[in-house]
């Protein structure tokens, strides 16, 4: 809507592809020009980079639209635009007795624990 609302540019709108997968295969066959996508499924479920820099990202989101844009751009020559304000944001939920038991107030402390 945006597009067609402020632009010349026509638009056909496609709907019900599925998910990541089946859109960036449809992306990289010029099959659609565009697709909104979370840089974090960006960079694990198409980049697929080792763990090390994956950590070395240290949850950053910045970080993160920087180097999957630059890998996009050079693995698939594709182009990241500007993030448009969606967050998925993870959670947990764990019972209120055992986090306390267990001193877990965040994903960060959950991971501590499991490490211990």
């Amino acid at each position: 809507m945006v597009i067609k609302g402020y632009t010349d540019y026509g638009v056909s709108t496609k709907t019900g592809l599925g998910g990541t997968k089946i859109c960036f295969d449809a992306m990289t066959n010029d099959q659609i020009d565009l697709y909104p996508e979370y840089t974090g499924t960006g960079l694990l479920a198409i980049l697929q980079p080792a763990q090390k820099d994956i950590d070395a990202l240290g949850g950053d989101r910045d970080k993160t639209y920087r180097y999957v844009k630059a890998a996009f751009e050079k693995r698939y020559k594709i182009k990241w635009l500007v993030p448009i304000g969606f967050n998925n944001a993870y959670a947990l939920m764990m019972r209120k007795k055992q986090a306390g038991q267990l001193a877990v107030k965040t994903i960060s402390d959950l991971k501590q624990y499991l490490d211990r």
